[in-house]
């Protein structure tokens, strides 16, 4: 699986960068063989000098067959974002796969 993690505007990139890796790991770790790849950006949508309910974790996830899911959270606190955007991604992913069809070889005529 191929992840791609973009950090604009927040302090400690590289250690976001490690964090988010890791969570991504977890959550979709029984996933990874019907993963393509995901994009992950971390935002400090009103920068760095304003604080509130402004860290954004958005995750979009190609699935094979090319279906996508995009998680966004939005929180005060980047890492605790980043924990709840892996966890609703895990969920609907999982939600998403079950509901994939599969048909079992040709039907008898």
């Amino acid at each position: 699986m191929r992840v791609h993690i973009k950090v604009v505007g927040l302090p400690g990139a590289a250690q976001l960068r490690r964090f988010a890796t890791r969570k991504l790991d977890v959550a979709l770790s029984c996933f990874a063989d019907r993963i393509e790849g995901a994009s992950v950006r971390l935002l400090d949508i009103n920068g760095a000098d304003r604080g509130g309910v402004d860290k954004l974790c958005r995750i979009a996830l190609t699935l094979k067959g090319h279906s996508a899911v995009v998680i966004e959270e939005l929180g005060s606190n980047i890492q605790r974002s980043i924990e709840r955007a892996t966890e609703r991604l895990h969920q609907r992913v999982s939600h998403q796969l079950a509901r994939v069809v599969k048909v079992p070889g040709p039907l008898p005529a």
